[in-house]
């Protein structure tokens, strides 16, 4: 249980003249709950408390990760859709368009009158040092090391409520710890006119995992095309799961992903699937294609939500064989036979028959943009 795996991740205390949490005792053997936060005289006293405590109680911690630096990892089991923690920035940037380091530096000036906690929270997240000299004709040391920190710690503020809105970007005290992942297990983002964060594990997060997010948004593509924009933005070398596969794994994961975003982005091109829908002597060609590339999808690691938009599209198309008089025969060749296997295999049975639920399902758990791309396709059947 939550507060068993609780109990038994508790760690001794350095500071014994501390009072018990539930019983307000000094003991001499006090120990810490596993966020680090209060600390107990007993087994006992943590399961009286937990009532109170599991309301503050966070899902992660901050911690050091080989290879990485710090990091946020998961000090309990989390599910997917959790939300696992809500912040505000520490400061807000306006975003560049064109050149520069991505966004307009605070004025030195802005910078002195910051709050002393914020500024001193910002200063301990990462700093390229090593790695980015745009700010060193400055004279004030600290103010060159703020505008670096700004610069690899800075997330993007996807929350317009109208596209001639200004693009914001934002520094956060725990979002800007999340590492990135080519296959990240959480996902972040705002509501329209905020700049609140809510970080949702986007799949199941166990215990003593580290949480990771993509700094990549809705870009992908072959490995050495993803490490140059992550060195070139962020300033480090990507040595995530994904990229550090070697020979045929690589070769296999770098043609599936880019077999994806190709046909994503020819769904996704304004009318494209729509003419697709009433291209009554292909159609089903088409919906073979994209059945295909949703098997191979399942070939390498899971990303939820193009997979929950091929789901959709693949929906839109059966449906529309099935609305233009026809009846969708599975093909008899080797390669459809392996097709329908995997897609039965992952999907069930009669998984052409629930499509529609299935991105659904998918998409529940993920961003808003997820959810409004799978509603819009399967909104052409209404039209």
């Amino acid at each position: 249980s939550l507060l068993q795996e609780n109990l038994n991740s508790i760690q001794m205390s350095s500071t014994p003249s501390s009072l018990c949490s539930s019983c307000h005792q000094s003991d001499s053997d006090l120990k810490y709950c596993t966020c680090g936060q209060v600390l107990y005289c007993s087994k006992a006293c943590q399961q009286v408390d937990w009532v109170r405590h599991k309301q503050s109680c966070p899902m992660v911690v901050v911690r050091v990760v080989e290879g990485k630096g710090k990091g946020l990892v998961a000090i309990r089991n989390i599910s997917a859709g959790t939300v696992i923690f809500t912040e505000d920035p520490l400061i807000i940037v306006s975003k560049k368009d064109e050149q520069g380091v991505g966004f307009e530096v605070p004025g030195y000036e802005e910078f002195k009158k910051m709050d002393p906690v914020k500024k001193q929270e910002l200063m301990e997240l990462y700093d390229p040092k090593d790695k980015m000299n745009n700010f060193e004709c400055h004279e004030d040391f600290e103010y060159v090391k703020f505008c670096r920190i700004v610069a690899a710690n800075y997330v993007s503020i996807n929350n317009k409520d109208h596209p001639g809105d200004i693009d914001l970007a934002g520094v956060y005290k725990q979002l800007s710890r999340i590492n990135h992942s080519c296959c990240p297990n959480s996902f972040a983002e705002c509501e329209a006119g905020s700049v609140t964060h809510s970080v949702r594990a986007g799949r199941i997060i166990k215990k003593g995992q580290e949480v990771t997010n993509s700094y990549l948004g809705s870009k992908d593509g072959a490995r050495e095309d993803r490490r140059k924009d992550l060195l070139n933005t962020w300033y480090f070398h990507c040595g995530c799961e994904v990229c550090s596969l070697t020979g045929e794994e690589r070769e296999v994961n770098d043609r599936v992903r880019m077999m994806v975003v190709t046909y994503l982005m020819d769904a996704g091109r304004e009318d494209n699937i729509i003419r697709m829908m009433n291209d009554k002597k292909n159609i089903s060609s088409t919906l073979r294609s994209y059945l295909k590339v949703l098997a191979e999808s399942y070939r390498i690691e899971e990303d939820r939500g193009k997979r929950a938009v091929m789901l959709s599209i693949c929906h839109v198309l059966y449906r529309q064989v099935e609305r233009l008089g026809g009846c969708w025969v599975w093909p008899t060749d080797n390669d459809s036979v392996m097709v329908r296997m995997i897609l039965q295999k992952y999907l069930g049975e009669n998984f052409l028959k629930e499509l529609d639920m299935l991105a659904i399902s998918a998409a529940s758990v993920l961003t808003r943009y997820f959810k409004a791309n799978v509603k819009w396709n399967l909104g052409l059947l209404t039209e």
